[in-house]
C-alpha cells in the first residue's frame, strides 16, 4: 500500500468555509476502502468525536501559498535567522548552535555544501556552504566541539525555534492521536 499524505485542503471539511492564512486547522486520516483519506477542519468546527475512528489526528496552521510568497523567504525561516545570529558569535555554544542549524538547513536543501576542510593549526574543521535563498557563501566552523557543547547547542536551538515559531501563543493541549 502506497502512503501519500497531501497538503491541507483549502476548505473546512465540515462547513466548506475557506481557510484564511494562519488559521489553526485540525487534520485527520481515515482508512476507507484500503485508501487513506485526509480531512481538514477549522478549529471552531472540530468536534473530538470526529477523531474517534481516525488513524491519526494532528493540528497545524493553514499556509496560503499566495500570501506566503509575498514576503521575503527569510521571514518564514526561523532556522536561518537562528543560524545567522549564532554564526556571528564567538561563544562555543553559539558555534554549536550555528553548526547544528547549518546541518539541518543542509538537510532541508536551503544550504548546499561546497567544501569541508581541516583548519590549518588542527583546531577544528571549516565547512563552506552556499545559501540558496540569499545566494551567499557561508563559512561554518566546528572548533572540535565537545559532546556537552553540542548538547547545550541542541537545547538552545530547540528553545529558540519554539520562541520564534510561536512567540505569543500560550501553551495548548496537543490534539490526541487516535489509533485503531
Amino acid at each position: 500500500m502506497e502512503i501519500k499524505i497531501g497538503k491541507s485542503g483549502k476548505h473546512c471539511h465540515a462547513t466548506g468555509t475557506p481557510f484564511a492564512h494562519g488559521d489553526e486547522i485540525i487534520s485527520l486520516l481515515r482508512l476507507l476502502d484500503h485508501e487513506l483519506i485526509r480531512e481538514d477542519y477549522g478549529r471552531p468546527f472540530w468536534v473530538e468525536s470526529q477523531g474517534e475512528s481516525a488513524m491519526a489526528v494532528w493540528s497545524g496552521r493553514y499556509i496560503d501559498p499566495s500570501i506566503a510568497e509575498q514576503g521575503p523567504p527569510e521571514n518564514f525561516s526561523p532556522m536561518r535567522r537562528i543560524f545567522y545570529e549564532a554564526a556571528a558569535s564567538e561563544d562555543r555554544v553559539d558555534l554549536a548552535v550555528a553548526y547544528l542549524a547549518a546541518q539541518l538547513l543542509r538537510r532541508q536543501k536551503v544550504f548546499r555544501l561546497i567544501k569541508e576542510a581541516d583548519e590549518s593549526e588542527g583546531i577544528g574543521r571549516i565547512a563552506l556552504y552556499s545559501d540558496r535563498i540569499g545566494d551567499k557563501l557561508i563559512e561554518v566552523r566546528d572548533p572540535n566541539l565537545t559532546y556537552a557543547e553540542m548538547e547545550d547547542g541542541r537545547v538552545i536551538l530547540m528553545e529558540r525555534l519554539v520562541r520564534l515559531e510561536s512567540p505569543e501563543e500560550p501553551a495548548e493541549e496537543p490534539v490526541a492521536v487516535v489509533e485503531s
